[in-house]
């Protein structure tokens, strides 16, 4: 009896191991900004662990409000694993199209941080940069610090799921003053429960006049089918020109 118990936990482990590593991490494309900086666009897509469903979604942040823009976010998946994602990709741009030309939203702005999900040695919580690449001029670092926080559990369906965590995201300037960006009181439906949070991708775009608007990704974690699931959200906000 003791020796079938033994097997049936190591048969159990062996099929948990490759299981661990199968997460949906989704990967992201960024679309641009508008001329004026007052909108950003990004695209999140891959293949759902479990269905094998691929699927693409594009959001159109509006910068003022730091909330998602009219129309948006648009989302498609294709419910047959043999469909190739680069049709879920196609599908979605072409309804997202519109919108982005109604916004003139174009591959605009400078990549100042990125960090990928392969990147160990990088700091998921912190990180220092500056809004130009005119190293003959150097200005002095800004820094973005986030820091995961507890929130009320949002609802009974993240049971079992893991500690559901919220976020503070803390913008620095290189004068040292600190403000709060993002802070949550409590989880957006949309999340759906959320384990932990790195910084992914920093962007900056000034326009010809006007403030400088930053935007940060950072990469959602939460349980999945199969293993940990990776998510994109967006953070905004401008700065005055320098």
């Amino acid at each position: 009896m003791i020796a079938t118990r033994i097997l049936t936990l190591l048969f159990a482990l062996l099929i948990a191991v490759p299981m661990a590593r199968a997460g949906d991490y989704a990967f992201r494309d960024i679309l641009g900004f508008s001329p004026d900086g007052k909108y950003f666009a990004f695209e999140e897509y891959g293949v759902q662990d479990g269905s094998g469903f691929p699927y693409s979604n594009i959001f159109v942040i509006d910068v003022a409000t730091d909330s998602w823009a009219d129309g948006t976010p648009i989302r498609r998946r294709i419910d047959d694993e043999a469909t190739p994602l680069s049709q879920a990709r196609g599908e979605a741009r072409a309804k997202a199209d519109p919108i982005l030309k109604k916004l003139a939203v174009e591959p605009r702005g400078l990549l100042v941080v990125s960090n990928p999900a392969t990147e160990l040695s990088a700091d998921p919580y912190e990180v220092r940069f500056r809004l130009n690449a005119f190293f003959n001029m150097p200005e002095r670092a800004w820094n973005l610090r986030l820091t995961p926080i507890t929130v009320p559990e949002p609802a009974a369906a993240c049971d079992n799921l893991g500690p559901v965590k919220g976020l503070k995201l803390e913008l620095t300037s290189p004068e040292g003053e600190t403000r709060v960006i993002a802070q949550d009181k409590s989880i957006p439906e949309s999340r759906f429960c959320p384990r932990d949070y790195a910084i992914s991708d920093v962007v900056v775009f000034t326009p010809e006049s006007g403030e400088t608007t930053i935007a940060v990704l950072l990469s959602l974690f939460r349980q999945g089918f199969e293993g940990p699931d990776r998510r994109f959200i967006a953070v905004t906000t401008r700065v005055p020109d320098r």
